[in-house]
C-alpha cells in the first residue's frame, strides 16, 4: 500500500513538473508565472521525496524513480515569452537539470547502501554439492549468510583467477563479509555431510544504479575437462574399441540345403583386449544376402550416442546403476528386426565347448552361458561381460529346415575410463 500511494504521489509531482514531455503543452506568456512557482515547488518536492527513500527499498521502485527523472522536463514556447519570463523559464530549466542531477546522486547512494540479493534461498534442500555463482565487480562487497541443519563445508571461489578466497569447515552457521577486489565470476559452494536443509543469503552492496537496473546473470554448463583443471570432477565412464575392421558376414545355410553344401552352424572367437570388462555387440539376421547402408556403423553409432549422454552429464555408472548406461547405449542402437529371421547364439567361455559345437555336437550336451546365449533371436544387440577371459565365443545355428539366414556380427569392446569434467561460466 505505502508503495502505490509513494508511486501515486511521484507520478502527480511529475506531471505539475511537466513530465512526459512526449505528451506536454508548451507554456506560453499566459498564466507564465504560475506555471513556474508550480513546477519550481513540485521539483523541491519531488526532491524531498526521493530523499525519503530507504536503503531497502525494491529495485522496481528504485527504477520507477529514475524513470521518472529521467521524463522530468519543462516545455515552453520562447518565441512568445519576454525577456524577464524567457530568463524565469531558462531559471527553471536549470532547477530541473539540478533535480535530476540530485536525484541521481540520492538514488547512487542509496543502491550503495542497500543489500541487494544475489540469491535468497531460505528453505533448500542439500543432497550433494551445491554452488552459486555470481557476477560481482571491483569495489563491490559481498555478505555471505548461510545456516545449515548440520555442519557443512562452505568455500568461495573466485573463478577467473581459479583462487580460493575463504573456506568454512565443519560449520552450521556463515555469516561473512568479502570486499571484492576484482571483477569477475565468484562461486560460493556448499558440501553437505549428511542430507540437509539449509538457508542460503548473497547480497551485496553494488557500484551504481545500472548494477541493479540491468543485473547480470551467471549461467553454467558441464564442458570436457582434463585431469588438473580447477575445480574438474572425475566421473566413471566407458572408452570403446572396435574388435572387427568390417561386419563378420556369414550365412546360415537350411538344415536341408545344408547336407548338401554349406552349414547351418558357425563360430565366431571375439578377442577381448585388456582391462574390457564388456563385450557390446549387434546382431543383424536377415533372409536377405545384400548388405545395408547401416552395416559396419556400429562403433561409430555408439560413440554419438555416447558423445550425446556426454554432453547430458551422464557418462557414468552410478547415473544408471551399474551397466545401466550400457543399456542405453545399446537401446539407442538397436539394428531394425525381420520377423522370419531368426536364429540360436550361444556364448561359449571355453574353446573346447566351443571347438565341439564347431564339430556339430548337439548345443544341449555342451556346457554354454544361459544367461547371454538367445534361443530364436531375432535381429538383436546385447552385452556379454568378459569374466577375465581372453577370448568369447560366439555360437550360431540355423534350426530351419528349409530357409537360409544371412548374419553381420559387429561387437565392442567396453574398458572402464576416467572421464573429466568442469563447469564453464557465461556472464549474460
Amino acid at each position: 500500500m505505502k508503495r502505490t500511494v509513494f508511486l501515486i504521489a511521484l507520478s502527480a509531482l511529475l506531471f505539475a513538473c511537466g513530465g512526459n514531455s512526449s505528451e506536454q503543452k508548451m507554456v506560453s506568456g499566459k498564466n507564465f508565472q504560475k506555471q513556474c512557482d508550480q513546477t519550481i515547488e513540485q521539483c523541491n518536492r519531488l526532491q524531498k521525496a526521493v530523499s525519503e527513500l530507504s536503503s531497502n527499498a525494491s529495485v522496481e521502485r528504485i527504477d520507477e524513480v529514475q524513470q521518472l527523472s529521467d521524463e522530468l522536463a519543462f516545455n515552453y514556447d520562447a518565441s512568445s515569452l519576454d525577456s524577464m519570463q524567457l530568463v524565469k523559464a531558462k531559471e527553471v530549466d536549470q532547477l530541473i537539470a539540478e533535480a535530476k542531477q540530485s536525484i541521481a546522486l540520492q538514488l547512487d547512494q542509496t543502491v550503495k547502501q542497500g543489500f541487494w540479493y544475489l540469491v535468497n534461498q531460505p528453505e533448500i534442500l542439500l543432497t550433494e554439492k551445491t554452488e552459486f555463482p555470481i557476477y560481482l565487480e571491483r569495489g563491490e562487497k559481498l555478505f555471505v549468510e548461510i545456516s545449515t541443519e548440520k555442519p557443512a563445508d562452505i568455500r568461495i571461489y573466485n573463478v577467473n583467477s581459479q583462487q580460493q578466497l575463504r573456506s568454512y569447515i565443519g560449520k552450521t552457521q556463515v555469516k561473512d563479509s568479502l570486499a571484492i577486489s576484482f571483477s569477475s565470476v565468484y562461486l560460493v559452494e556448499i558440501t553437505p555431510r549428511v542430507r540437509q536443509y539449509a538457508s542460503v543469503e548473497l547480497t551485496y552492496h553494488p557500484n551504481n544504479l545500472e548494477r541493479i537496473r540491468y543485473p547480470k546473470q551467471v549461467t553454467s554448463q558441464q564442458v570436457e575437462g582434463q585431469k588438473g583443471d580447477f575445480r574438474v570432477q572425475t566421473v566413471k565412464g566407458i572408452k570403446m574399441k572396435n574388435l572387427f575392421e568390417e561386419p563378420r558376414k556369414f550365412t546360415l545355410r537350411g538344415q536341408l540345403k545344408a547336407a548338401f553344401s554349406g552349414s547351418y552352424r558357425a563360430i565366431v572367437a571375439v578377442q577381448v583386449p585388456a582391462g574390457a570388462t564388456d563385450i557390446l555387440y549387434s546382431l543383424r539376421i536377415s533372409t536377405n544376402e545384400p548388405d545395408r547402408a547401416s552395416d559396419g556403423k556400429f562403433h561409430d553409432n555408439m560413440e554419438t550416442s555416447y558423445k550425446r549422454i556426454k554432453m547430458l552429464g551422464l557418462p557414468v555408472y552410478e547415473s544408471h546403476g551399474g551397466a545401466g548406461i550400457i543399456s542405453t547405449l545399446l537401446g539407442e542402437n538397436q539394428p531394425r528386426r525381420e520377423e522370419d529371421a531368426y536364429i540360436n547364439m550361444y556364448v561359449f567361455f571355453n574353446s573346447a565347448q566351443a571347438k565341439k559345437f564347431q564339430d556339430g555336437v548337439d548345443p544341449a550336451k555342451l556346457s554354454y552361458s544361459v544367461d547371454y546365449s538367445a534361443m530364436g533371436t531375432q535381429s538383436c544387440n546385447g552385452r556379454i561381460p568378459s569374466k577375465g577371459n581372453k577370448t568369447i565365443y560366439l555360437g550360431f545355428l540355423n534350426e530351419r529346415m528349409r530357409y537360409n539366414n544371412y548374419v553381420w556380427l559387429e561387437a565392442v569392446s567396453a574398458v572402464p575410463n576416467t572421464e573429466y569434467f568442469k563447469t564453464e561460466y557465461i556472464v549474460k
